[in-house]
């Protein structure tokens, strides 16, 4: 996992597996970034995530209000995933 800042915000690329295991370490790594631009979560490199991945997810735009959260890159399986709990509600979903 990488964070990347630049003139169009923040930049954060995940990889392998999300879940519970890891869910301390997602949670550290979005408390470390700045609520002072755009947020782009880059999913290409997800091979599976689990609902404590979609759980950390949901707290982001409380958490980011007023900041625009992108979620990019989800695998087709992923995105049915985030469409069937409505995320696409909460964040600009691209591929």
């Amino acid at each position: 996992m990488s964070i990347s800042t630049g003139r169009s915000g923040h930049r954060i690329e995940l990889e392998g597996e999300l879940d519970i295991a890891r869910k301390d370490e997602l949670e550290r790594l979005f408390d470390s970034i700045e609520k002072d631009g755009p947020l782009t979560i880059d999913l290409r490199r997800v091979v599976y995530a689990d609902s404590t991945f979609l759980h950390v997810l949901a707290s982001l735009p409380v958490r980011f209000q007023e900041v625009p959260i992108t979620l990019f890159g989800a695998s087709p399986n992923l995105r049915r995933i985030l469409g069937v709990v409505q995320f696409d509600k909460l964040f600009q979903i691209v591929e």
